[in-house]
């Protein structure tokens, strides 16, 4: 098989929760000498071996060092992901805004913008981020569930109960930091409130 075949089929393992299997195919792929694209396209998907490993400052690093030479819309999805789970929303912000001057319409993007922004207390900011991305009908749940968030701290509680619905309707995937779990706990504490 062709080396983005192989690849492919490595972040296909990563997707479906086989971690381990993934980094052994992307591990030994990157020891035959790739060109310099495939060692990146290589990298950027260790990266997130590493990070489901519980290895995140690695990913983070190899990030890092993928991004210095070559800037994709998915590795700045990625890794604004990331810088947002390790905790330094400043520094996380810098960057996502980076990322969002790079490419303003990339629905990954604007999520991790979004988000940090909620995050940092921007709520208005915030708003505005979600409006654009939800108009773009992502298909992933953490869109719908990090806006929910957003429009319960604003008082739009039906409005977030919409949003979470629609989030379980979204194709989850072991990538997913968000569980339809997690999902109905909000629903349920919103339908709670509405009971009182």
């Amino acid at each position: 098989a062709s080396t983005r075949t192989i690849i492919s089929y490595g972040y296909v393992l990563l997707k479906t929760g086989h971690p381990d299997e993934a980094g052994q195919v992307l591990e030994d792929l990157l020891k035959k000498n790739p060109s310099k694209d495939d060692e990146y396209y290589i990298k950027s998907n260790l990266a997130l071996v590493y990070w489901k490993k519980g290895r995140l400052d690695d990913a983070i690093a190899t990030l890092q060092e993928v991004i210095a030479e070559s800037k994709t819309s998915t590795i700045y999805g990625s890794l604004g992901y990331l810088l947002i789970i390790r905790g330094d929303l400043d520094k996380a912000l810098e960057f996502n805004l980076e990322a969002y001057e790079y490419n303003n319409t990339n629905s990954i993007i604007l999520d991790n913008l979004g988000q940090n922004y909620f995050l940092k207390g921007m709520y208005d900011e915030s708003l505005e981020v979600y409006k654009k991305l939800i108009a773009q009908n992502p298909t992933f749940p953490e869109a719908y569930y990090n806006y929910a968030l957003l429009l319960i701290v604003l008082g739009q509680k039906e409005k977030a109960a919409e949003m979470l619905e629609k989030a379980l309707r979204s194709k989850f995937s072991y990538l997913s930091d968000i569980t339809p779990e997690n999902i109905n706990e909000k629903l349920n504490e919103i339908r709670a409130t509405e009971e009182v």
